[in-house]
């Protein structure tokens, strides 16, 4: 019986969090691996360990599973002490508060570079059992972190918009207006978004013209003005864009039909 650290990732374990594998040609220690060793998950891109682990089938090769494209060398395993999701346990912790230290660790320093292009490393069973036990015993600790202060800076002036309290001070409360208010504004009818993506122009929309419709592209801005920048971009000048929608108009002059949705909203809120 053997004892490894396996080198997967968060997206891997949420894939299947039954198996370990590895592309065939990047196997390597990997393909060591024997029905019955014991397993520290660790998933690297988040530095965390996710649990411990029996690896209960010999080696098996799969082709072409749905996530894991190719030939990939795969091991089934059972959980045997998970740490607690989402954010599982820092590998920083079981490096800095396990005493002894760890053998694999045992300057207590974190080198990724030692991990690199690896997919499992040999560990000690002392290693194994410390690191289990430390799973089995671990209280995440309460941070501070996005709980002190309240930033309520930066509001628009105080408007009854329905989905809003405050007018919008930036493109993304246009689009959240927009969206909201879509089948009724007064100077189109509008159906049905399309979609809505980065890139321009940054909306498609269905728009309902007699008794047709059409397919329109719109390019959101706070203020208008800010739609110059695009006339400055020559492939851009290139590309169909039916609408600009903003909040306030200050551009008269712009080449494409500008729809103010504060013109809009404000006289709805009249009738």
């Amino acid at each position: 019986m053997k004892y490894w650290l396996i080198i997967h990732s968060i997206e891997a374990y949420s894939q299947h969090n039954d198996f370990i594998g590895k592309d065939k040609k990047q196997a390597g220690k990997i393909d060591s691996i024997k029905k019955g060793d014991k397993i520290v998950y660790y998933a690297t891109g988040d530095s965390v360990v996710v649990g411990t682990f029996d690896v209960i089938s010999s080696k098996k090769e799969w082709v072409n599973d749905k996530y894991w494209k190719g030939p990939h060398i795969c091991f089934k395993i059972r959980p045997r002490k998970l740490a607690s999701r989402p954010h599982y346990i820092k590998i920083h912790n079981l490096i800095n508060e396990i005493d002894p230290p760890l053998s694999i660790f045992q300057d207590r320093k974190f080198q990724p570079i030692k991990l690199k292009g690896r997919t499992a490393i040999e560990i000690t069973k002392t290693d194994f059992f410390a690191i289990e036990k430390y799973i089995k015993t671990y209280v995440p600790k309460e941070t501070s972190f996005f709980k002190k202060i309240v930033n309520d800076e930066n509001l628009g002036e105080p408007i009854d918009l329905e989905v809003m309290n405050y007018a919008p001070t930036s493109e993304q409360g246009v689009v959240a207006l927009f969206a909201y208010f879509i089948g009724n504004l007064k100077s189109h009818k509008f159906v049905k978004i399309e979609f809505i993506r980065l890139g321009f122009p940054d909306s498609c929309v269905i728009e309902k013209i007699g008794n047709k419709f059409a397919r329109k592209y719109i390019e959101f801005e706070f203020k208008a003005s800010k739609f110059r920048e695009h006339i400055k971009n020559k492939e851009h000048r290139e590309i169909k864009c039916d609408y600009v929608v903003c909040w306030e108009n200050d551009f008269p002059t712009c080449p494409v039909e500008v729809i103010e949705l504060k013109e809009e909203l404000l006289e709805r809120n009249k009738r």
